[in-house]
């Protein structure tokens, strides 16, 4: 009965009368009227923050250039105006980088950081606005580098010369009964799927490909592929040396640019440990690197060599961190409302069900390592953090006497036969190393993260 409704001349008049409807010129009219309703609302929202900014501007000068009541009163409207408050102090900060180095810029530089450095609920905040900048476009390069290798069909070298020569790395998709594939491209551009290997077996098996991934399998997209992105980040504002004025501080770092000072602090260290002897020898035979790590202590006004050549708009900081990434849902790892901390969530908002997992392939003769499936990543650690603020670049540094935490859920299996690994060694050994070698960032050799669009992280040394 049902199907005869259908295929009746009844539905069959309704339907047409349906799809001529959407075709009509008045269903075209309110469809275009409509989108230039949303263009016209975009241009007034976009007009509506060039003057909330320039009208900012003029706050911001104001209280540059009037007494000092003028800068508290602005940090206290700021402050009331909650997380819209940090999007105007990013706001302000933008627009006072693209000043240069007028004197008029300098001036809203300098008050800038009087606010900063006299609320650190607004460099949370600010940080909060920021930190897209950032995460954003990271999580964005890690999808995109993963697809482009898998649909590349080709390996990656890990190294040009030594052992890491004579292995790459792949990228291989996983089916829902875990067996893992290998993409194919021919000359021609068409693609196809092999399997990687059987159980236990170096020959590929007589397995088909499974019917999700399609005859003529398209490229696995790379948005949808970490499915949430969250990091919590609590600051604490080091304060400058009492006693010491801000053109002294500004001498004082200026005069140390091309200083060592890890090297002169390490020297010092072992010449006041060690006979005299020893210490030389000690100091002329220990790499910089390992120096690093010696139990001496820095100045509380230590700053990395690249951040001293404009000492007064670097805001040093103590933070408290948590990163958390993951590929297998969308659910986060921790709650931000409960710790009540600000913080920021790049969630997924396509669909990828594509599980794509890393394989050391061994090369000329040497055996593969095995592969590596990353399901879930959390990482907290207490750190020092410099942040220049105008140049949009902050340097990490993790403490040596608190390493950072690690909680991954990861799936790793050795060899080409896959044999897998115990969940103590995965989870815990693995990631408590990781921890231990992620400390190799520190004052000496910073991460050093820069804040914009097009943002890379890169270690660095200082």
């Amino acid at each position: 009965v049902a199907s005869a409704a259908v295929r009746s001349p009844v539905a069959k008049v309704a339907k047409s009368v349906a799809s001529a409807a959407v075709r009509s010129p008045v269903a075209k009219v309110a469809k275009s009227v409509a989108s230039a309703a949303d263009r016209a609302a975009c241009k007034v929202q976009a007009h509506v923050r060039r003057c909330s900014s320039q009208a900012w501007l003029k706050v911001l000068d104001a209280a540059t250039t009037g007494p000092g009541k003028g800068l508290a009163f602005m940090r206290a409207q700021l402050e009331k105006m909650g997380a819209q408050g940090g999007q105007v102090l990013g706001s302000l900060i933008l627009a006072s980088t693209k000043g240069g180095d007028s004197k008029l810029a300098s001036l809203r530089k300098r008050t800038i950081i009087k606010i900063l450095t006299g609320s650190v609920t607004l460099v949370n905040r600010c940080l909060r606005a920021l930190l897209p900048r950032w995460l954003t476009p990271s999580r964005r390069g890690i999808q995109t580098a993963m697809a482009s290798l898998h649909n590349s069909g080709t390996p990656m070298p890990l190294g040009e010369e030594g052992l890491l020569a004579n292995y790459s790395l792949e990228v291989l998709r996983m089916d829902g009964e875990g067996r893992l594939w290998r993409k194919k491209v021919d000359a021609d551009g068409d693609a196809r799927y092999e399997e990687a290997f059987g159980a236990g077996c170096a020959l590929p098996c007589a397995h088909a490909p499974p019917s999700a991934f399609g005859e003529e399998p398209p490229p696995v997209g790379a948005r949808g592929l970490i499915k949430r992105f969250t990091c919590r980040v609590d600051t604490r504002v080091i304060k400058p040396e009492k006693g010491v004025s801000a053109a002294e501080a500004r001498r004082r770092h200026q005069e140390t640019q091309e200083v060592d000072l890890v090297t002169l602090y390490a020297d010092k260290y072992l010449e006041d440990t060690y006979p005299s002897l020893l210490a030389k020898c000690m100091q002329r035979a220990i790499p910089r690197r390992l120096k690093a790590t010696l139990d001496f202590d820095y100045p509380s006004d230590f700053m990395p060599r690249a951040m001293r050549d404009k000492p007064l708009e670097v805001l040093a900081l103590d933070l408290d961190m948590d990163l958390a990434m993951r590929f297998d849902s969308t659910e986060p790892l921790f709650d931000l409302n409960e710790m009540n901390l600000g913080g920021f969530s790049s969630i997924a908002q396509m669909e990828n069900d594509a599980r794509l997992v890393f394989f050391v392939r061994g090369d000329n003769g040497f055996p593969s390592l095995g592969t590596l499936e990353l399901r879930s990543l959390r990482v907290e650690a207490n750190a020092l953090a410099w942040w220049d603020v105008f140049d949009g670049a902050i340097d990490l540094a993790f403490k040596k006497d608190d390493p950072p935490r690690i909680a991954w859920d990861i799936e790793v299996a050795l060899g080409h036969a896959r044999l897998p690994l115990p969940d103590c060694i995965e989870d815990t050994f693995l990631a408590w190393l990781t921890g231990t070698v992620m400390r190799s960032f520190n004052r000496a050799y910073p991460l050093h993260i820069a804040i914009d669009t097009g943002s890379r992280v890169q270690p660095r040394e200082f």
